[in-house]
């Protein structure tokens, strides 16, 4: 009975391994099916390029514009790319055959005054160009030290004033998934936060509190790489960025998978604050 027990065990192990090695396999080759395109996003004058995300809805893939609003990205045939900018709209764009077969992703963004539910298009050549109707969402800046209570006080603190915790009044907005209200984003900055609750909190790096090594996480994840090239922050502030993100309202909940978009969002949007912060220091 005992070898019979050795033997299953053994066959089990073996079962494990070539389940693993086949599933590897599975992996990669789907990863092959994919081929890289270089893409661009134009935007209306006097709009920045730079920073808007491109996000793989299949791979869980993204890619940040540059300046110009170049980005490259790994797709296939009717993968999904979620197109997020603090300014419009999110829209969602096609892949189809055009992209795969010139290597390119041209996206045009037209201004238009009515949300649309929900915007979907593929481009309309075989060249790879896209134009996009979306509507423009009104941005308001931080104050280069807002604080919890500020942000509390502005969101939550009128009973008379909108009520940013109930639906949005925007059907509109609502029915698009939209995570953008007054171009501030709302859900990342305070998905299930209470500003109350942390606004005597004081980010310390030798902190022994739960979410101390909070930037250690967010680096392992994404790696020093992501946070100079794509953000714009040198290597000796990415710490002191990841804690003024985290006394902005970044959550544990948004290391967990499936919430990586709206980390990128909230991590890009951040990222601008803290720039313009420190240069008026």
């Amino acid at each position: 009975m005992f070898f019979v027990f050795i033997i299953s065990y053994v066959s089990m192990k073996k079962f494990l391994i070539i389940t693993g090695i086949i599933l590897g396999f599975l992996t990669q080759a789907q990863g092959q099916d994919r081929t890289s395109v270089s893409g661009s996003i134009q935007v209306p004058v006097g709009d920045e390029s730079v920073g808007i995300i491109v996000y793989n809805l299949n791979t869980e893939d993204f890619a940040l514009t540059n300046p110009e609003g170049e980005f490259s990205i790994a797709v296939k045939l009717n993968d999904s790319l979620r197109i997020s900018a603090a300014q419009f709209q999110e829209f969602i764009v096609i892949i189809d055959k055009g992209v795969i077969q010139s290597g390119e992703l041209n996206i045009y963004v037209n201004e238009i005054i009515n949300v649309l539910p929900e915007v979907v298009v593929s481009p309309y050549d075989l060249s790879g160009n896209v134009t996009v109707d979306a509507a423009r969402l009104p941005v308001n800046d931080l104050p280069e030290n807002y604080t919890a209570s500020q942000m509390q006080s502005t969101y939550f603190a009128s009973e008379t004033g909108p009520s940013y915790q109930s639906s949005p009044k925007n059907t509109a907005l609502a029915m698009s998934q939209t995570r953008l209200v007054n171009g501030i984003n709302f859900v990342n900055i305070f998905k299930e936060l209470l500003i109350a609750s942390k606004k005597d909190e004081i980010r310390d790096p030798y902190s022994e509190r739960p979410n101390a090594d909070i930037d250690t996480e967010i680096r392992a994840m994404y790696g020093d790489e992501f946070f100079q090239e794509n953000l714009n922050i040198d290597l000796e502030y990415i710490n002191d960025f990841i804690y003024f993100a985290d006394d902005s309202g970044l959550k544990e909940e948004m290391l967990q998978k499936g919430n990586e978009l709206e980390l990128i969002e909230f991590l890009v949007e951040q990222s601008k604050q803290y720039k313009k912060q420190r240069s008026g220091n």
